[in-house]
């Protein structure tokens, strides 16, 4: 009869353990503990637990691994575009100057000449201002009707 109450009493204080009295890296468990959580389920639910948190880890890794492609995407396409219209840009005050020179070479005296030279100059000071492709659009759409101008003015101080 002894044994029977020295083994309830056993089973019973066994009882008394929590899942978290059942980690796999405590420090000294007693003899009881580690029966009760062996038999009980409470390690595999430790177990269980920790599969999920390294799973959830994973996921959250393999989450993160996506945005930072797509982060160095976005990054890569936003350099390419800052690199074309900087290219874009450089190309066209190469071609405004070209086209200011030829202006003022041509040693065109008239009012709307020297307007036109302003004009130009203006668009020069613009131009080294432009910081979006819609305002180096709107310069090259200026500068293309200043090219035009520039033509018929040359073609007029010919005719004299």
């Amino acid at each position: 009869m002894r044994k029977y109450v020295l083994l309830a009493s056993l089973l019973l204080a066994g009882c008394a353990t929590t899942p978290q009295d059942c980690d796999l890296h405590a420090q000294d468990p007693s003899f009881l503990t580690k029966l009760n959580c062996a038999t009980s389920g409470g390690y595999k639910q430790k177990v269980t637990e920790q599969e999920q948190q390294v799973l959830q880890s994973e996921w959250e890794n393999e989450r993160a691994k996506h945005d930072l492609a797509n982060t160095q995407n976005r990054q890569q396409a936003t350099s390419q575009q800052l690199t074309d219209e900087q290219a874009k840009l450089a190309a066209l005050q190469s071609d405004l100057a070209h086209t200011l020179n030829s202006l003022k070479s041509k040693n065109i005296k008239s009012k709307e000449g020297q307007q036109e030279i302003k004009n130009l100059q203006e668009l020069q000071r613009q131009s080294q201002h432009a910081s979006s492709d819609r305002e180096i659009t709107a310069i090259e759409q200026k500068v293309a009707e200043a090219k035009k101008k520039v033509e018929t003015l040359e073609q007029a101080n010919t005719l004299r």
